[in-house]
């Protein structure tokens, strides 16, 4: 029987690149709010997963009237 640990990493080695990273990311927030980091951070914690939504076409049409 696997510990959980082995099991998180044995199911994440299975994924995309992209989904580990999400992981990551969201393991890191869970760690951050556990321990207390400050919310600057968190904040660069979570750049990577945020990116994906941020790095788009659409996204950069949907704000261009702001800038």
């Amino acid at each position: 029987m696997l510990s959980l640990i082995q099991e998180i990493a044995f199911k994440s080695a299975a994924l995309p690149e992209e989904k580990q990273r999400e992981i990551l990311d969201f393991v890191s927030f869970i760690s951050a709010q556990l321990f207390g980091l400050e919310s600057r951070e968190t904040e660069l914690l979570s750049e990577n997963a945020l990116a994906t939504d941020w790095n788009r076409e659409e996204e950069d049409k949907a704000w261009e009237k702001f800038q």
